[in-house]
């Protein structure tokens, strides 16, 4: 196995993620202004034409769509605690803004770039429990006149209510090629770079909470991990997979070693972490949660969508999809697996059979790598 392997096909995924093999469907959604209601699950995802899908989970059709401001970048994207609110990371990654669900208006904004300082942000998103402080880590490169000058990463605090060009309360440097960030319960940051780091953003104190890339497992290559969507909040967790060679001896020759997928796993109620394998490698994935009712069983999705036992280290089942979707998330109450990425629609399976459910299908505008989140109004 390559250690380039999930990388490439990610960059693979940039080219055939704005080609879509479904006839589009033009919105003629007109009203913005329509209230979200309290009894049921909301399911949002941003298109490459800029545009935020709201779509209900109760009728699995598009409740309403927002035309967002700045230009569109992937879309990474977290939902405020009270599901009122939402953030989302554009203009080549390079700035952050805030969305009100209800109204769709543009609240909040917040450049991490300046005349002279390119600055983007690799869908490092966070939020504070009580959703008045956003977080987020920018990468900086000074440009010259004859060269770039490569500057510390930034871990930047805004508060949410400071509106629009809203400047950053409060700063400091972090470690290099951080991603994807959430938030536990007590108010530690989880970051994922060269290693799972806890980042206390009140005392700028950072730790190391779990080896990654330069783990202490003997007999086992350097993991392969990708980590992009900053999603498992459903399940409570931070999920990170990761593809290694377990070699049968100090030799470690790999003609020999059994390519395995394992997974290191933050549970974000009581900071607790895992890191084990749980299956053979056999097919490819870019994101994968546990189940909300049951950590030991955890389901992945690329080309297919597949059911393991953390436990037993076994395929319970696997089933293969239309095309390649990038994301995978679940209801609310753990009743429905959504797959999202990719192409301008979402899959609804079983969690239980995989039996699919439903599809449904979005405005045009593919939503390539972009973030799909699930939540409540509260």
């Amino acid at each position: 196995m390559k250690k380039t392997s999930l990388i490439t096909i990610f960059l693979l995924g940039l080219f055939i993620g704005g080609c879509s093999i479904n006839q589009p469907i033009i919105s003629d959604n007109k009203i913005e202004y329509k209230q979200l209601k309290k009894d049921r699950d909301y399911i949002i995802s941003i298109s490459k034409k800029n545009e935020l899908h709201i779509i209900d989970g109760k009728t699995e059709k598009v409740y309403k769509t927002c035309k967002l401001e700045g230009t569109f970048s992937t879309a990474a994207m977290i939902v405020s605690p009270d599901g009122r609110k939402v953030y989302a990371l554009q203009d080549a990654w390079q700035a952050i803004y805030g969305y009100d669900l209800n109204s769709c208006e543009n609240f909040f904004s917040a450049k991490l770039h300046s005349e002279n300082l390119r600055a983007p942000s690799i869908f490092s998103l966070a939020l504070s429990n009580d959703g008045k402080e956003l977080y987020s880590i920018s990468n900086p490169t000074k440009i010259l006149n004859d060269s770039y000058e490569i500057q510390q990463p930034i871990f930047k605090t805004f508060d949410t209510s400071s509106g629009l060009n809203a400047k950053e309360i409060d700063s400091f440097e972090v470690p290099r090629q951080i991603t994807i960030m959430m938030t536990s319960r007590d108010g530690t940051i989880y970051a994922a770079g060269p290693n799972l780091y806890k980042i206390n953003p009140k005392s700028h104190k950072i730790d190391i909470a779990k080896k990654l890339r330069n783990w202490d497992r003997p007999n086992y290559s350097v993991p392969d991990i990708l980590a992009l969507w900053p999603s498992g909040q459903i399940s409570n967790e931070m999920l990170l997979l990761y593809v290694a060679s377990k070699y049968s001896d100090e030799t470690k020759k790999v003609d020999t070693a059994e390519q395995v997928w394992g997974a290191t796993r933050v549970n974000l109620n009581t900071g607790e972490i895992e890191q084990g394998d749980f299956a053979p490698l056999e097919n490819l994935m870019f994101t994968g949660m546990t189940d909300p009712l049951d950590s030991n069983i955890l389901y992945g999705v690329l080309t297919d969508l597949t059911k393991f036992d953390r436990k037993n280290q076994k395929v319970i089942k696997r089933v293969w999809l239309d095309h390649t979707y990038y994301q995978i998330n679940f209801s609310t109450d753990g009743s429905k697996i959504y797959l999202g990425g990719t192409y301008n629609d979402i899959a609804v399976y079983d969690p239980k059979t995989l039996k699919k459910l439903n599809n449904i299908q979005l405005p045009e505008g593919d939503v390539a790598l972009g973030t799909m989140q699930v939540f409540r109004v509260k």
